[in-house]
């Protein structure tokens, strides 16, 4: 696979090395020194120019590239260079986009978008992100699904639980507005089934909920009564009010910090009752009088990671157990990690991992180990059909329950695998529990329903899995 990167700073570089084990990456810029720092630490080929010029990417032989990611700073020339990247023949064509007012949903990932196969938005896929670690947390196994359009999170049952003696297919009447199951199956005995075929959750049993990020966060709350009512956010960006409305949203106590007064006027005009305070959150003094101490989590998320990793240890100092924070550096996760703070995301990861769902040719699109199980979590990109295929009937083989279809229009939707009439025509992801060790005839099988519009099978291919 050939891939395009279309900006040469620290996302460009960042995606750049993320893709070079398994692609030959093409590293575009008209920064000079830029293009030689990723050469001297980078197996990539380096062009300079404008990357929204028609010549530049013609020397950069853009035709022959199976997708171009233009991460440039400016949305604007992103848009641009991936529309021209079309033009001159590239394959696929996406384009980093943090402005919220170019999207038509709420999610951090849109399809084809003025021409362009699929529009991020990196502030958007943080706040889902950082929602799902507040959840992780909690639970025995977490997972990012359809660029980050659905959460997975594993949760047991004990005798104190909420959950226990409920209908697994009746949970969904708790959910922020009625969105269909959120259950999905339930591991019992070490056996995925149903969710449809249990008539009431027993103690042991561990419950799959693979739904909205909203969805699934409400559902680890109902299972921990009274978990995260006291929210603090530390940061009234983007990222900041995105949380703030998810968590009013699920009920919790919210209360905002930030440094600008004018940003907490903007702010207390569309939160309502939410509590915006003005003030510094790398201030002991303040983070006292406000009693921020008494919060259930606090979640560091300025534009600066001096401030944050700060903000997330002097929380703590304070008695706050789960404190969470935004990275913006490559490279320091592992610093906050070894500090406590209990979760981290940086926009660099969350994009790359979204970029790999979306290229082309990978039919495994993301796998995952459940842990004390045997179990693969497996997210499949379904491959071109000649006709439609019932999803009860892919080949997938003994032990494997298809739990979601994730359908790719312009926004990303989840489908329930169980509805009437449920048919595959190719192009959406299916998400499926199986034993680890069928993961290649699962692939295998998969493959085999491919076909050419002239009726012949796509030819084999090696996954090494």
């Amino acid at each position: 696979m050939r891939a395009l990167i279309l900006g040469a700073g620290e996302a460009g570089r960042f995606l750049a090395a993320s893709l070079s084990e398994e692609a030959e990456v093409v590293l575009v810029d008209d920064d000079a020194d830029a293009l030689a720092e990723a050469e001297e630490t980078l197996d990539v080929q380096p062009v300079r120019g404008n990357a929204t010029h028609r010549a530049v990417l013609e020397r950069a032989e853009a035709r022959k590239a199976d997708v171009a990611v233009a991460v440039t700073g400016h949305d604007a020339v992103n848009v641009a260079a991936a529309v021209m990247a079309k033009t001159v023949g590239v394959g696929s064509t996406i384009a980093r986009v943090d402005d919220p007012g170019f999207y038509k949903g709420g999610q951090g990932l849109e399809r084809n978008v003025a021409g362009i196969d699929a529009c991020i938005c990196a502030s958007r896929l943080v706040g889902r992100e950082l929602l799902r670690l507040v959840s992780a947390v909690e639970v025995s196994f977490s997972a990012s699904l359809g660029g980050g359009a659905a959460h997975v999170a594993l949760i047991g049952i004990d005798d104190s639980s909420p959950l226990r003696g409920e209908s697994p297919t009746r949970l969904k009447v708790r959910m922020p507005s009625a969105e269909g199951s959120v259950v999905r199956a339930v591991l019992r005995g070490g056996t995925p089934r149903a969710a449809s075929e249990i008539e009431a959750l027993e103690e042991g049993d561990r419950v799959l909920a693979v739904a909205s990020p909203l969805a699934v966060t409400a559902l680890v709350q109902h299972s921990r009564a009274g978990l995260y009512d006291r929210v603090t956010l530390i940061g009234g960006g983007d990222v900041g009010l995105q949380l703030a409305t998810m968590f009013a949203s699920l009920g919790s106590n919210v209360r905002l910090v930030d440094t600008g007064r004018g940003r907490c006027e903007e702010l207390a005009a569309k939160l309502g009752s939410n509590v915006v305070l003005h003030g510094d959150g790398t201030s002991l003094r303040f983070l006292r009088d406000e009693r921020i101490g008494l919060s259930d989590c606090v979640m560091a998320v300025t534009g600066s990671d001096e401030v944050n990793l700060m903000s997330s240890l002097l929380t703590r100092e304070l008695g706050v157990e789960r404190t969470f924070a935004l990275v913006h550096r490559p490279g320091y996760t592992s610093v906050y990690e070894h500090l406590g703070i209990a979760g981290t995301t940086s926009a660099h990861e969350v994009m790359a991992q979204t970029l790999h769902g979306l290229l082309p040719g990978r039919e495994l699109v993301e796998a995952s180990t459940i842990a004390g199980t045997d179990l693969e979590l497996l997210e499949l990109r379904v491959p071109p059909l000649r006709r439609p295929v019932p999803v009860r009937s892919l080949p997938l083989g003994p032990g494997a329950l298809v739990v979601a279809v994730i359908v790719h229009d312009q926004s990303t939707r989840l489908r329930d695998p169980g509805e009437r009439g449920g048919e595959l025509h190719g192009g959406e992801h299916v998400v499926a529990i199986a034993p680890s060790h069928h993961r290649r005839d699962i692939l295998r099988a998969l493959r085999g329903l491919a076909k050419h519009k002239d009726g012949h099978k796509e030819p084999a291919k090696e996954d090494g899995a």
